[in-house]
């Protein structure tokens, strides 16, 4: 009974050590401990994979956790764009682009949810977004100078192509759900 109570939190506490594990990153990256601070991103990716996969095997989403994991998860992703655009190895539009995604993903799902009470959950398009991201911070971290900046705003480019790809996609049955729904009252 315990190990039950212990495993039905861990999916939430792993999402607030990710959330702790932010200003480490940040205060790490931005003094230039970089292996170090891509090491925190790495572990703080993996306890998004392991409190997924926890949650979904033993049941224990939470309305809780539903908060916690992407806030997260957007919170490190978008401190990492901002280091790595204030330490100057990417342009200054990656971060921005990053911040239109996730602003149009909330208003997206906010306008959905408003017309049609169906809740957009994540996908494979979104979850393969967040490997994209999880790729190109750590390459751009660690071979930022290898690469040069051609090599960086390639990977920025593809990127956000893709960043517009997979909203597309979130989105896009749903939309098509919803503009047919209100194409069918008005007939």
């Amino acid at each position: 009974r315990r190990l039950n109570m212990d495993i039905k939190n861990l999916p939430n506490t792993l999402s607030v050590i990710r959330l702790a594990m932010v200003p480490l990153f940040a205060w790490l990256f931005l003094t230039g401990y970089i292996p170090a601070a891509v090491i925190v991103f790495i572990v703080a990716g993996a306890t998004d994979v392991v409190d997924g996969y926890i949650a979904r095997k033993y049941n224990c989403t939470s309305t809780l956790g539903k908060i916690l994991d992407p806030l997260a998860d957007k919170l490190l992703q978008m401190t990492a764009f901002l280091c790595l655009w204030y330490r100057e190895y990417v342009p200054f539009w990656m971060p921005l682009i990053y911040l239109l995604k996730e602003l149009g993903t909330v208003i997206g799902a906010f306008f959905i949810f408003r017309k049609s009470k169906i809740v957009v959950k994540s996908n494979f398009f979104g979850k393969l977004a967040t490997v994209l991201v999880f790729g190109a911070v750590f390459v751009i971290s660690m071979f930022h100078e290898s690469i040069g900046t051609f090599g960086v705003n390639v990977i920025c480019v593809l990127v956000a192509v893709y960043f517009v790809f997979s909203c597309g996609v979130y989105f896009g049955e749903d939309l098509i759900r919803i503009i047919r729904g209100v194409s069918k009252k008005k007939e």
